[in-house]
């Protein structure tokens, strides 16, 4: 063809070429407009703000609560005033709950911006989800802690709902993760918090990721390998001897023993935990995804409380005893309380005699004072829950001892 036809051929097209990118460079702002906006609503979640509203937000709820029994009493005595708050405080805390039976649910969902390549929530998400599932935790299980000064192991600072003091929660970095199953984008999940064991010092917190079966089709679920307890840790032993009983001496530090072999003494641990959880199906038949354990502590400054002192001071219990007469005994709550529950109320109640600060000297050592055949916090976590509480903590206290290990090397 010669130029003078290719000259030709483009005099023709021009016109046509010319109205055409004329027409997609006006819809291109358009385009790019909606691709930006889709964009900044897929990762919504990772907006600035963001991840701090989600931890917060059940402060924000409580302080709505707090305002409204406040708002109702705006025009009454002191002394109902008083009592109200007591009642309110009452009505939040765990009363009569089983300390190794009791759980926190968080529902959430592996957003595109929490999901990685492979179309699963990515790993790194896992930590950032607990942060607002302990913290919700944190605030249900032990609010008179708080309402105390008190503070423990996630990250932040936050106004208690109730008071312009500080209510500190930490959590120690101290956290393991065993991956069971993938949790496939946009799938909704929850996690399951509840308390492992505790010893002297450190309170375990469970984590339990957990997702629902699928409901299309009825094919037979694909039967999963379940972990099996690692050869090496024994779960009947008595490697750690740690009692409930609240020593006059509490040490500040953890002084493990030192492992041989570190890295498989915490990799048998964690084996271990999800072998123990694995064999118990969950209630509602969901999906054991991922299974998470914290290591905590209670303190009041820098002073340490005893887990045992702040589950009793919070309502927690034993279940009560059969009748005499063969008959089921009747489940403690904040209508029938524990037998405890008198002798912690004259501590922290106004209206029962106690105040915050007594209870705050409580924490700060005075707990040391008490005679043992005094201690309420002793009763209310003996018997059943101490033999769980024991079997639990020799699996979960292995953990810090395979980590501790790792320093050394």
């Amino acid at each position: 063809m010669s130029l003078e036809r290719l000259m030709s051929v483009a005099d023709t097209l021009s016109p046509v070429l010319s109205s055409k990118l004329d027409a997609i460079l006006r819809f291109a702002p358009t385009v790019i407009k909606y691709l930006i906006l889709l964009l900044f609503l897929a990762n919504i979640r990772s907006w600035p703000l963001a991840w701090h509203f989600r931890v917060f937000r059940p402060v924000f709820y409580l302080r709505f609560q707090y305002s409204l029994v406040r708002l109702r009493n705006i025009f009454k005595s002191k002394s109902t005033k008083i009592q109200a708050e007591d009642e309110w405080l009452d009505s939040i805390s765990p009363i009569g709950g089983d300390p190794l039976n009791y759980f926190i649910r968080y529902n959430t969902r592996a957003s595109i911006d929490d999901s990685d390549f492979n179309g699963h929530l990515s790993n790194s998400s896992y930590a950032k989800t607990m942060d607002s599932a302990r913290f919700k935790a944190a605030l249900a299980m032990f609010p008179r802690f708080f309402v105390a000064g008190g503070w423990m192991a996630l990250a932040g600072t936050c106004f208690p709902p109730f008071e312009l003091s500080y209510i500190k929660l930490t959590f120690l970095p101290a956290t393991h993760y065993n991956f069971i199953r993938e949790i496939p984008m946009l799938a909704p999940y929850e996690v399951r918090l509840s308390v492992g064991s505790w010893d002297q010092k450190w309170i375990y917190v469970v984590a339990k990721f957990v997702t629902k079966p699928s409901k299309k089709g009825k094919k037979t679920p694909k039967t999963v390998k379940q972990p099996t307890f690692p050869s090496n840790v024994d779960t009947n032993g008595t490697l750690f001897n740690a009692s409930l009983r609240t020593d006059n001496q509490i040490s500040t530090t953890s002084s493990p023993a030192e492992p041989t072999d570190s890295s498989l003494r915490t990799s048998d641990a964690l084996k271990a935990v999800a072998a123990s959880l694995s064999s118990q199906p969950e209630p509602d038949g969901a999906i054991l995804n991922t299974i998470s354990v914290s290591q905590c502590c209670f303190k009041i400054g820098r002073i340490t409380v005893p887990p045992a002192v702040v589950l009793a001071a919070n309502g927690f219990s034993v279940s009560a005893s059969p009748l005499a007469d063969g008959s089921p005994a009747v489940s403690y709550s904040r209508s029938n309380p524990p037998p405890h529950w008198a002798q912690a109320k004259a501590v922290m109640s106004r209206p029962a005699g106690g105040s915050k600060r007594k209870l705050q000297e409580l924490f700060k050592g005075g707990w040391r004072e008490v005679p043992e055949a005094e201690r309420w916090w002793d009763a209310a976590m003996g018997g059943a829950v101490e033999e769980r509480r024991k079997k639990g903590l020799e699996v979960l206290q292995s953990l810090g001892l395979g980590i501790a290990g790792v320093r050394n090397l």
